[in-house]
C-alpha cells in the first residue's frame, strides 16, 4: 500500500513538473511575439483624414500560439490617441513559429490628432518629402495594448516610425 502511494505521488509530481515546464516555456516564448505596422496609408488629407491601417503580429519563437484576443491603439509620442481599435478580433487564429500574420482589425482615426501630429513633424510638405524619399511618413507613434495567446496576456508598448 505504501509503495502505491509513493508511486502515485511520484507520478503526480512528474506530471505537474512537465506541465509546469510547458507553461513556463510558453510564457517565455510569448515575450517573443512582436507587433508592428504592416501598412499605414493616408488615403486623403482633407479635413477628415482617411487611412488604411494593417497591423502585423510576428512570432519569433519556436512555439505555436493560438491568438484569442488583441487590443491595440496607436498614440502619438506625447500620448494623444491617434487610432483606436473599434472591433475585437472576430475569431481566434493560430500563429506558427517564425510566422508573421496580418491582423484583421478595424480602427477609428482621430482626425484632429492626425492633423496636429503631421503638423508637428513639419506639415504636409515634410510628410510628402519623407514619403517620396523613404516610403514612410516619418510620423513617430506608440502602439499600446495587449495580445492574449494561450491564456497568457502579453502587454504591448512598441514605439515605431511610420
Amino acid at each position: 500500500m505504501k509503495k502505491i502511494f509513493v508511486f502515485s505521488l511520484l507520478l503526480f509530481v512528474l506530471l505537474v513538473g512537465v506541465k509546469g515546464r510547458r507553461i513556463y516555456i510558453k510564457m517565455r516564448h510569448a515575450k517573443r511575439l512582436k507587433i508592428g505596422v504592416q501598412k499605414f496609408k493616408l488615403l486623403s488629407l482633407s479635413l477628415t483624414p482617411v487611412s488604411n491601417i494593417i497591423l502585423s503580429l510576428g512570432n519569433f519563437s519556436s512555439s505555436t500560439f493560438t491568438i484569442s484576443q488583441i487590443k491595440v491603439d496607436a498614440y502619438t509620442q506625447d500620448g494623444q490617441l491617434l487610432a483606436e481599435q473599434t472591433v475585437p478580433l472576430a475569431k481566434p487564429f493560430i500563429l506558427h513559429p517564425n510566422q508573421n500574420s496580418a491582423l484583421p482589425l478595424s480602427f477609428a482615426i482621430n482626425a484632429t490628432t492626425v492633423i496636429n501630429a503631421l503638423k508637428s513633424i513639419g506639415g504636409l510638405s515634410s510628410v510628402a518629402a519623407n514619403f517620396l524619399t523613404s516610403g514612410t511618413y516619418g510620423l513617430p507613434i506608440v502602439l499600446k495594448g495587449f495580445v492574449e495567446a494561450e491564456n497568457i496576456q502579453i502587454p504591448i508598448e512598441e514605439s515605431l516610425t511610420i
